[in-house]
């Protein structure tokens, strides 16, 4: 995970999605995640979506420990709202907000599982870097002791992209980036420059590993009753 601050942020996801199978998702249902900073949107965290009405998911590596409140920004650039923290896995990566307001419209769910060789795309925030990124399936059942169920890809995804929305050809949603396994003291280098800069120079190499989007639609039901 890097800390951004806004500054940091030029240009909009939905612009940059554009013509993409994701790009519906970004304009709506997409938002990215900063601190909440005394009552207003601080530091960059993260990426998040929304998978079902009020319910908004993140990657809970992404939070600040013991955040009770955070706030979303949608990709289309309207107003940053205040999200409350609903409710934290102990069992996989995933973290569920509050969209009383509703700022964010629910993704599309994919029924179906991906395959290899499946082509992908990705949002995340914007900073240093591409906001978007795609890939293809490599491993379509993987497990990732301490984040869940899932699949990897490969592609040139940022350490801000944790908790984005990884959709198929069809833009429906497929899962949450949640973890770069092979980051090494690439990440730890990202945590210290505030710029992920591995990735910026590992182009379309990197390991993503994607939570399924079956796994955070029965976790958040469960986590959040």
């Amino acid at each position: 995970m890097a800390f951004l601050p806004l500054s940091a942020c030029a240009g909009l996801p939905a612009r940059e999605a554009a013509g993409t199978p994701i790009a519906p998702l970004v304009g709506t249902g997409f938002a990215t995640l900063h601190a909440d900073a005394g009552g207003a949107p601080g530091f960059l965290l993260g990426s998040a979506v929304a998978v079902a009405p009020g319910w908004v998911a993140c990657a809970s590596h992404a939070l600040p420990r013991g955040a009770a409140a955070v706030w979303l920004r949608r990709g289309d650039g309207a107003p940053a709202r205040r999200a409350a923290v609903l409710a934290r896995s102990r069992r996989m990566d995933l973290s569920i907000l509050s969209d009383e307001g509703g700022l964010l419209s629910p993704a599309s769910l994919a029924e179906e599982a991906v395959e290899v060789g499946d082509p992908v795309w990705v949002a995340g925030m914007l900073g240093i870097g591409a906001g978007m990124a795609s890939g293809v399936v490599e491993i379509p059942d993987a497990i990732l002791p301490r984040f869940g169920h899932g699949f990897t890809t490969r592609m040139a995804a940022l350490m801000g992209y944790s908790g984005g929305p990884v959709v198929g050809r069809d833009g429906r949603l497929h899962g949450l980036v949640s973890a770069l396994p092979d980051g090494g003291s690439a990440d730890a280098l990202a945590w210290l420059s505030g710029m992920d800069l591995g990735g910026l120079a590992g182009g379309r190499g990197r390991w993503i590993f994607i939570l399924s989007i079956q796994q955070v639609a029965e976790e958040a039901k469960r986590i959040s009753a």
